[in-house]
């Protein structure tokens, strides 16, 4: 039998890894241009962080390392949907 500990401790690891996720995020936000940017994924990325908040929070215990992780993760591809639909709007007007 697996001990709750090391479960709780798997989670946490993950959650630690999965940061890799947004800061990835992050720096795109800041240096890719809006040409090279990939909406139906980016939406996509944004709707997995979301699902996965609302899981962080639905698990017992809680994993408030991973609900931080999706919110900074979904906020970066929001505003990188934003910078793509501005970049669209500046080229058709």
């Amino acid at each position: 039998m697996v001990s709750t500990n090391f479960v709780r401790g798997v989670g946490y690891v993950g959650a630690a890894a999965n940061w890799l996720i947004p800061i990835a995020a992050v720096t795109n936000l800041m240096k890719q241009p809006a040409s090279d940017i990939n909406p139906q994924m980016t939406g996509i990325l944004t709707l997995y962080s979301c699902v996965f908040m609302r899981w962080a929070i639905a698990i017992n215990p809680a994993n408030y390392p991973l609900l931080v992780c999706h919110v900074v993760n979904s906020t970066a591809q929001a505003l990188t949907l934003g910078k793509y639909a501005m970049s669209e709007k500046k080229t058709t007007a």
